[in-house]
Protein backbone atom coordinates (compact mmCIF):
# COMPACT_ATOMS: atom_id res chain seq x y z
CA UNK A 1 0.00 0.00 0.00
CA UNK A 2 3.07 2.23 0.66
CA UNK A 3 4.00 2.20 -3.12
CA UNK A 4 0.10 3.09 -4.11
CA UNK A 5 0.34 6.26 -1.77
CA UNK A 6 3.70 7.30 -2.73
CA UNK A 7 2.45 6.87 -6.57
CA UNK A 8 -0.94 9.03 -5.75
CA UNK A 9 1.35 12.13 -3.86
CA UNK A 10 3.85 12.02 -7.22
CA UNK A 11 0.29 12.39 -9.11
CA UNK A 12 -0.93 15.37 -7.33
CA UNK A 13 2.46 17.03 -7.89
CA UNK A 14 1.96 15.74 -11.73
CA UNK A 15 -1.53 16.18 -12.09
CA UNK A 16 -1.59 19.90 -10.09
CA UNK A 17 1.68 21.13 -12.68
CA UNK A 18 -0.55 20.46 -15.40
CA UNK A 19 -3.17 21.96 -14.60
CA UNK A 20 -1.27 25.25 -14.32
CA UNK A 21 0.40 25.54 -17.03
CA UNK A 22 -2.19 23.58 -19.24
CA UNK A 23 -4.99 26.67 -17.95
CA UNK A 24 -2.05 29.50 -19.23
CA UNK A 25 -1.48 27.78 -22.55
CA UNK A 26 -5.11 28.33 -23.49
CA UNK A 27 -5.19 31.89 -23.05
CA UNK A 28 -4.80 33.66 -26.45
CA UNK A 29 -1.96 36.75 -26.37
CA UNK A 30 -4.10 39.33 -25.78
CA UNK A 31 -1.63 42.24 -27.90
CA UNK A 32 0.10 39.71 -30.70
CA UNK A 33 0.01 40.91 -34.24
CA UNK A 34 -1.46 39.17 -36.51
CA UNK A 35 0.08 36.46 -38.28
CA UNK A 36 2.51 38.03 -40.72
CA UNK A 37 2.10 34.62 -43.45
CA UNK A 38 0.06 31.70 -44.08
CA UNK A 39 2.36 29.34 -42.75
CA UNK A 40 2.15 31.63 -39.82
CA UNK A 41 -1.56 31.49 -39.37
CA UNK A 42 -0.94 27.57 -40.14
CA UNK A 43 1.62 27.36 -37.20
CA UNK A 44 -0.54 29.38 -34.78
CA UNK A 45 -4.23 27.24 -35.69
CA UNK A 46 -2.08 24.09 -35.29
CA UNK A 47 -0.42 25.32 -31.94
CA UNK A 48 -3.93 26.20 -30.65
CA UNK A 49 -5.24 22.85 -31.63
CA UNK A 50 -2.58 21.28 -29.36
CA UNK A 51 -3.46 23.51 -26.63
CA UNK A 52 -7.06 22.82 -26.77
CA UNK A 53 -6.49 18.93 -26.98
CA UNK A 54 -3.98 19.36 -24.23
CA UNK A 55 -6.18 21.02 -21.91
CA UNK A 56 -9.12 19.29 -22.48
CA UNK A 57 -7.02 16.21 -20.81
CA UNK A 58 -6.38 18.25 -18.22
CA UNK A 59 -9.73 19.42 -17.32
CA UNK A 60 -10.78 15.82 -16.62
CA UNK A 61 -7.17 15.06 -14.90
CA UNK A 62 -7.57 17.54 -12.76
CA UNK A 63 -11.49 17.15 -11.97
CA UNK A 64 -10.60 14.19 -10.26
CA UNK A 65 -7.40 12.95 -9.90
CA UNK A 66 -5.88 14.29 -6.41
CA UNK A 67 -9.10 13.64 -4.57
CA UNK A 68 -8.89 10.03 -5.25
CA UNK A 69 -5.71 9.75 -4.50
CA UNK A 70 -5.84 11.71 -1.23
CA UNK A 71 -8.95 9.55 -0.35
CA UNK A 72 -6.53 6.38 -0.72
CA UNK A 73 -4.74 7.67 2.17
CA UNK A 74 -7.40 8.28 4.09
CA UNK A 75 -9.28 4.34 3.35
CA UNK A 76 -5.88 2.88 4.10
CA UNK A 77 -4.77 4.51 7.42
CA UNK A 78 -6.45 3.01 9.98
CA UNK A 79 -6.36 -0.43 9.15
CA UNK A 80 -3.37 -2.53 10.68
CA UNK A 81 -2.93 -4.16 7.07
CA UNK A 82 -4.38 -2.89 4.09
CA UNK A 83 -4.11 -5.43 2.05
CA UNK A 84 -5.69 -7.86 4.01
CA UNK A 85 -8.33 -5.17 4.80
CA UNK A 86 -10.72 -4.06 7.92
CA UNK A 87 -10.41 -7.00 10.72
CA UNK A 88 -13.69 -5.49 12.42
CA UNK A 89 -12.16 -4.29 15.60
CA UNK A 90 -11.30 -0.73 14.18
CA UNK A 91 -11.98 2.36 15.44
CA UNK A 92 -13.46 5.41 13.46
CA UNK A 93 -12.96 3.55 10.04
CA UNK A 94 -13.17 5.87 6.69
CA UNK A 95 -14.61 5.68 3.19
CA UNK A 96 -12.92 5.71 0.07
CA UNK A 97 -12.71 8.73 -1.94
CA UNK A 98 -16.47 8.75 -2.81
CA UNK A 99 -17.08 9.33 -7.11
CA UNK A 100 -20.61 9.11 -8.11
CA UNK A 101 -22.16 9.72 -11.84
CA UNK A 102 -21.85 13.13 -12.18
CA UNK A 103 -18.42 13.02 -10.90
CA UNK A 104 -17.49 11.54 -14.44
CA UNK A 105 -19.21 14.05 -16.58
CA UNK A 106 -15.81 16.15 -16.92
CA UNK A 107 -13.99 13.30 -17.81
CA UNK A 108 -16.77 11.67 -20.27
CA UNK A 109 -16.42 14.71 -22.39
CA UNK A 110 -12.95 15.76 -22.40
CA UNK A 111 -11.40 12.63 -23.29
CA UNK A 112 -13.55 11.24 -26.19
CA UNK A 113 -13.54 14.61 -27.63
CA UNK A 114 -9.67 15.08 -27.30
CA UNK A 115 -8.49 11.27 -28.48
CA UNK A 116 -10.70 12.07 -31.73
CA UNK A 117 -9.01 15.55 -32.05
CA UNK A 118 -5.76 16.62 -34.04
CA UNK A 119 -3.16 16.11 -33.83
CA UNK A 120 -3.02 12.64 -33.27
CA UNK A 121 -0.78 11.74 -30.08
CA UNK A 122 -0.36 8.10 -29.73
CA UNK A 123 1.07 7.81 -26.40
CA UNK A 124 -1.21 9.74 -24.90
CA UNK A 125 -4.18 9.21 -26.33
CA UNK A 126 -4.27 5.41 -25.38
CA UNK A 127 -2.97 6.39 -22.06
CA UNK A 128 -6.05 9.26 -21.72
CA UNK A 129 -8.60 6.27 -22.70
CA UNK A 130 -6.93 3.84 -20.05
CA UNK A 131 -7.26 6.51 -17.71
CA UNK A 132 -11.00 6.91 -18.54
CA UNK A 133 -11.39 2.86 -18.27
CA UNK A 134 -10.35 2.82 -14.87
CA UNK A 135 -12.06 5.78 -13.74
CA UNK A 136 -15.46 3.73 -14.83
CA UNK A 137 -14.38 0.86 -13.24
CA UNK A 138 -13.43 2.56 -9.71
CA UNK A 139 -16.68 4.67 -9.89
CA UNK A 140 -19.41 2.41 -8.77
CA UNK A 141 -17.14 0.19 -6.32
CA UNK A 142 -16.02 2.97 -4.46
CA UNK A 143 -19.37 5.29 -4.66
CA UNK A 144 -20.61 1.83 -2.65
CA UNK A 145 -17.90 1.68 -0.24
CA UNK A 146 -18.05 5.32 0.80
CA UNK A 147 -22.02 4.87 1.37
CA UNK A 148 -21.56 1.79 3.67
CA UNK A 149 -18.82 3.94 6.06
CA UNK A 150 -20.55 7.35 5.71
CA UNK A 151 -23.83 5.49 7.02
CA UNK A 152 -22.08 3.37 9.58
CA UNK A 153 -23.14 0.11 8.14
CA UNK A 154 -20.44 -1.82 9.69
CA UNK A 155 -22.40 -1.22 13.07
CA UNK A 156 -25.43 -3.60 11.81
CA UNK A 157 -23.24 -6.24 10.14
CA UNK A 158 -19.89 -6.78 11.87
CA UNK A 159 -18.05 -5.01 8.66
CA UNK A 160 -18.92 -8.44 6.67
CA UNK A 161 -19.66 -6.33 3.95
CA UNK A 162 -16.65 -4.32 4.11
CA UNK A 163 -14.60 -7.00 4.04
CA UNK A 164 -15.86 -8.61 1.15
CA UNK A 165 -15.99 -5.28 -1.03
CA UNK A 166 -12.72 -5.02 0.31
CA UNK A 167 -10.03 -6.80 -1.90
CA UNK A 168 -12.21 -5.55 -5.33
CA UNK A 169 -12.13 -2.18 -3.81
CA UNK A 170 -8.45 -1.97 -3.31
CA UNK A 171 -7.79 -4.05 -7.13
CA UNK A 172 -9.07 -0.94 -9.14
CA UNK A 173 -7.95 1.24 -7.09
CA UNK A 174 -4.47 -0.18 -7.64
CA UNK A 175 -5.29 0.18 -11.56
CA UNK A 176 -6.74 3.52 -11.12
CA UNK A 177 -2.99 4.97 -9.60
CA UNK A 178 -1.12 2.53 -12.41
CA UNK A 179 -3.47 4.38 -14.97
CA UNK A 180 -3.19 7.75 -13.24
CA UNK A 181 0.42 7.59 -13.33
CA UNK A 182 1.03 6.47 -16.95
CA UNK A 183 -1.77 9.41 -18.22
CA UNK A 184 -0.26 12.06 -15.79
CA UNK A 185 3.66 10.80 -17.04
CA UNK A 186 2.39 11.09 -20.90
CA UNK A 187 0.44 14.26 -20.24
CA UNK A 188 3.51 16.09 -18.77
CA UNK A 189 6.04 15.23 -21.56
CA UNK A 190 3.33 16.22 -24.29
CA UNK A 191 2.88 19.59 -22.03
CA UNK A 192 6.29 20.36 -21.40
CA UNK A 193 7.03 20.96 -24.98
CA UNK A 194 4.18 23.00 -26.09
CA UNK A 195 4.94 24.91 -22.94
CA UNK A 196 8.69 25.39 -24.13
CA UNK A 197 7.20 26.60 -27.69
CA UNK A 198 4.52 28.70 -26.17
CA UNK A 199 7.14 30.84 -24.16
CA UNK A 200 9.30 31.56 -26.78
CA UNK A 201 6.72 32.94 -28.98
CA UNK A 202 5.06 34.53 -26.32
CA UNK A 203 8.09 36.39 -26.12
CA UNK A 204 8.65 37.20 -30.15
CA UNK A 205 5.16 38.38 -30.31
CA UNK A 206 4.33 40.15 -27.00
CA UNK A 207 7.74 40.88 -25.55
CA UNK A 208 7.65 39.64 -21.81
CA UNK A 209 4.48 40.68 -20.47
CA UNK A 210 2.16 39.40 -17.51
CA UNK A 211 0.98 36.28 -19.52
CA UNK A 212 4.60 35.28 -20.11
CA UNK A 213 5.74 35.59 -16.73
CA UNK A 214 3.24 33.65 -15.45
CA UNK A 215 4.24 30.84 -17.79
CA UNK A 216 7.91 31.09 -17.10
CA UNK A 217 7.35 31.37 -13.55
CA UNK A 218 5.14 28.25 -13.66
CA UNK A 219 8.07 26.10 -15.95
CA UNK A 220 10.58 27.12 -13.30
CA UNK A 221 8.67 25.82 -9.92
CA UNK A 222 7.79 22.52 -11.61
CA UNK A 223 11.12 22.46 -12.65
CA UNK A 224 12.19 22.66 -8.78
CA UNK A 225 9.21 20.40 -7.65
CA UNK A 226 10.58 17.79 -10.48
CA UNK A 227 14.15 17.83 -8.78
CA UNK A 228 13.08 18.05 -5.26
CA UNK A 229 10.78 15.40 -5.42
CA UNK A 230 13.06 12.74 -3.25
CA UNK A 231 15.78 13.78 -0.79
CA UNK A 232 18.85 12.80 -2.58
CA UNK A 233 18.86 15.49 -4.99
CA UNK A 234 22.06 17.55 -5.94
CA UNK A 235 22.05 20.26 -3.35
CA UNK A 236 23.78 22.36 -5.67
CA UNK A 237 21.70 22.13 -8.79
CA UNK A 238 18.65 22.72 -6.38
CA UNK A 239 19.78 26.02 -5.45
CA UNK A 240 20.62 26.89 -8.71
CA UNK A 241 16.74 26.59 -10.03
CA UNK A 242 15.55 28.10 -7.15
CA UNK A 243 17.95 30.85 -8.13
CA UNK A 244 16.08 30.75 -11.51
CA UNK A 245 13.02 30.91 -10.23
CA UNK A 246 13.41 33.92 -7.92
CA UNK A 247 15.29 36.05 -11.07
CA UNK A 248 12.23 35.21 -12.94
CA UNK A 249 9.92 36.21 -10.16
CA UNK A 250 11.48 39.53 -9.19
CA UNK A 251 11.87 40.48 -12.72
CA UNK A 252 8.19 39.91 -12.69
CA UNK A 253 7.44 42.01 -9.64
CA UNK A 254 9.42 43.97 -11.11
CA UNK A 255 7.79 44.77 -14.16
CA UNK A 256 4.26 43.79 -13.98
CA UNK A 257 3.19 44.10 -10.72
CA UNK A 258 1.23 47.10 -10.77
CA UNK A 259 -0.48 46.92 -14.24
CA UNK A 260 -4.23 46.89 -13.98
CA UNK A 261 -6.54 45.53 -14.90
CA UNK A 262 -5.67 42.38 -12.52
CA UNK A 263 -3.25 43.71 -9.74
CA UNK A 264 -4.80 41.92 -7.22
CA UNK A 265 -5.31 38.85 -8.48
CA UNK A 266 -1.57 39.14 -9.67
CA UNK A 267 -0.38 40.28 -5.93
CA UNK A 268 -2.37 36.99 -4.76
CA UNK A 269 -0.22 34.71 -7.47
CA UNK A 270 2.82 36.62 -5.83
CA UNK A 271 2.43 35.70 -2.42
CA UNK A 272 1.96 32.23 -3.51
CA UNK A 273 5.34 32.18 -5.39
CA UNK A 274 7.24 33.60 -2.21
CA UNK A 275 5.75 30.72 0.37
CA UNK A 276 6.79 28.36 -2.65
CA UNK A 277 9.86 30.26 -2.97
CA UNK A 278 10.22 29.97 0.92
CA UNK A 279 9.56 26.55 1.44
CA UNK A 280 12.12 25.52 -1.97
CA UNK A 281 14.49 27.58 0.67
CA UNK A 282 13.99 25.23 3.60
CA UNK A 283 13.60 21.93 1.45
CA UNK A 284 17.45 22.89 0.33
CA UNK A 285 18.26 23.20 3.95
CA UNK A 286 17.22 20.08 5.42
CA UNK A 287 18.33 17.99 2.44
CA UNK A 288 22.06 19.65 2.43
CA UNK A 289 22.18 19.33 6.21
CA UNK A 290 20.63 15.58 6.33
CA UNK A 291 17.91 16.74 9.00
CA UNK A 292 16.26 13.72 9.90
CA UNK A 293 12.70 13.57 10.24
CA UNK A 294 10.91 12.92 13.76
CA UNK A 295 9.07 10.19 14.74
CA UNK A 296 6.43 12.36 14.10
CA UNK A 297 7.29 14.07 11.16
CA UNK A 298 7.79 10.67 9.51
CA UNK A 299 4.23 9.95 10.32
CA UNK A 300 3.34 13.22 8.44
CA UNK A 301 5.54 12.48 5.13
CA UNK A 302 2.42 11.43 3.01
CA UNK A 303 -0.42 14.12 5.09
CA UNK A 304 -1.68 16.00 1.90
CA UNK A 305 -1.81 19.27 4.29
CA UNK A 306 0.15 18.35 7.55
CA UNK A 307 3.73 17.51 5.96
CA UNK A 308 6.62 18.67 7.77
CA UNK A 309 8.43 21.60 6.75
CA UNK A 310 11.68 20.84 4.05
CA UNK A 311 9.99 17.86 3.09
CA UNK A 312 8.89 17.07 -0.47
CA UNK A 313 5.38 17.18 0.47
CA UNK A 314 5.47 20.55 2.43
CA UNK A 315 6.98 21.73 -0.45
CA UNK A 316 3.80 20.40 -2.89
CA UNK A 317 1.39 21.66 -0.88
CA UNK A 318 2.86 25.45 -1.59
CA UNK A 319 3.21 24.52 -5.03
CA UNK A 320 -0.11 23.14 -4.92
CA UNK A 321 -1.04 26.67 -3.70
CA UNK A 322 0.84 28.31 -6.43
CA UNK A 323 -1.10 26.55 -9.65
CA UNK A 324 -4.46 27.12 -7.58
CA UNK A 325 -3.33 31.11 -8.26
CA UNK A 326 -1.71 31.08 -11.80
CA UNK A 327 -5.24 29.61 -12.58
CA UNK A 328 -7.02 32.17 -11.23
CA UNK A 329 -5.33 34.81 -14.17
Amino acid sequence: MKHVLSTAVLAVSITLALAACGNKSAEPAKDAAAPASKADAQAEEAEQALTGKLNSYIDCYNDVDSGIHQGIGYYTSWMKDPKAGPTGREERPIGPPDLDADDLKTCDAAIPTAIAAAPALPELDKAAKAYLDSLHTLQPLTHAAYDYYKREDFEDDGYARGKAMHAPLMDALAAFVQASSVFSTALESENDRAQQAQLQALEKQEGRTRTYYRLAIMMEAKSLMDLMAEDDFDVVQGRARLDAFNTIADEAHAKVADQEPGKMDWNSFETAAENFRREGKERIKRVAEKTPYTDFEQRMLDSPSHAPQGSAGRLLNEYNSLVFQSNRQ
